[in-house]
């Protein structure tokens, strides 16, 4: 599948057919802790990306017999807002089908009215927002040149106000960035004007871009939850069995890991396989130069060598 990867295990939506809108890796940020890798095309502006391509891929997975997953999540390698598709493949899914549409969005461009009508059908938005100071905003996100923390609250709180479905808020916290009392500060009065359905705090906890992004710890999130209030909460680990297994090809395993890191844990829950079926197959992969083995906080994360270059 071009398009198409998972579905995946998410810690926030369960079992989530990801599909990928925009090419690698295009977004308006430059985050620290991304994990997909840098921005190799910092842009703000929108584009035409396959989305008559994309369609046809859902059209014929969602054909296949078996077991829906909870969500159909539009995401992958970059910020999926920037194609000028988004209404029609949002709308499309809903002709399909009756699984729930999530979008992952870092939110920068819901200052945009285009933008937020074309999430109006979304059942669930997840934009991020890492910082309520400008100054923490430029080191955590590294933004396009001309986008502003206060356009980018901006558009947040104009798309509370528009959109009829759930929006669920994530931040990022980091260990010395923006963790500190100012910060955790601005942060809350930014949450407050926003009103979100959730607030769901996220830390460092697979490889990212810059040794600088470094994760709180379990403690440490339990109390800014606290602080920040009813609705906050820390985004657990995910340990929920698939309903059914998926394909095991080597080509299936080697497309997971193309777009994001995953232990082998990760990739026997996704699959429905045992750990010893997955963990031998990974060596196979390592020995054949396809995958790579990174260790990051404590844990073994692999990568297709395809999405490093």
């Amino acid at each position: 599948m071009a398009y198409l990867f998972g579905p995946v295990p998410s810690r926030r939506l369960g079992r989530s057919l990801g599909v990928d809108l925009v090419p690698r890796k295009t977004c308006p940020y430059d985050c620290i802790y991304c994990e997909v890798g840098p921005t190799t095309r910092q842009t703000l502006r929108r584009g035409a990306f396959h989305t008559d391509d994309i369609l046809r891929e859902l059209e014929s997975y969602l054909a296949r017999p078996g077991a829906a997953p909870d969500f159909i999540t539009l995401a992958g390698s970059g910020e999926p807002t920037l194609n000028l598709g988004l209404a029609r493949i949002i709308a499309g899914l809903k002709r399909l089908t009756a699984t729930p549409v999530a979008v992952l969005t870092n939110g920068a461009l819901l200052y945009l009215p285009a933008v937020r009508q074309a999430l109006a059908d979304a059942d669930v938005v997840l934009p991020s927002l890492d910082a309520g100071r400008a100054h923490t905003f430029r080191i955590i996100n590294r933004p396009h040149p001309s986008l502003t923390l206060e356009r980018v609250l901006d558009g947040l709180e104009a798309f509370r106000r528009e959109h009829r479905g759930s929006i669920w808020l994530e931040v990022m916290l980091l260990n010395g960035i923006n963790d500190g009392e100012e910060d955790l500060a601005a942060l809350k009065r930014a949450i407050r004007k926003i009103a979100p359905d959730k607030v769901q705090l996220n830390t460092a906890v697979r490889p990212v871009l810059e040794k600088l992004a470094q994760p709180l710890g379990p403690q440490e999130l339990a109390a800014i939850a606290a602080y920040l209030g009813p609705g906050a909460e820390v985004i657990a680990e995910f340990r929920r069995a698939p309903e059914a297994p998926v394909m095991t090809r080597d080509e299936t395993f080697l497309a997971m890991l193309a777009r994001r890191p995953m232990t082998a844990r990760d990739l026997a829950e996704t699959l429905g396989l045992p750990l010893m079926v997955v963990e031998s197959c990974l060596r196979r992969l390592q020995q054949a130069g396809l995958i790579q083995e990174d260790r990051y906080q404590g844990k073994k994360f692999y990568r297709n060598q395809s999405s490093l270059i």
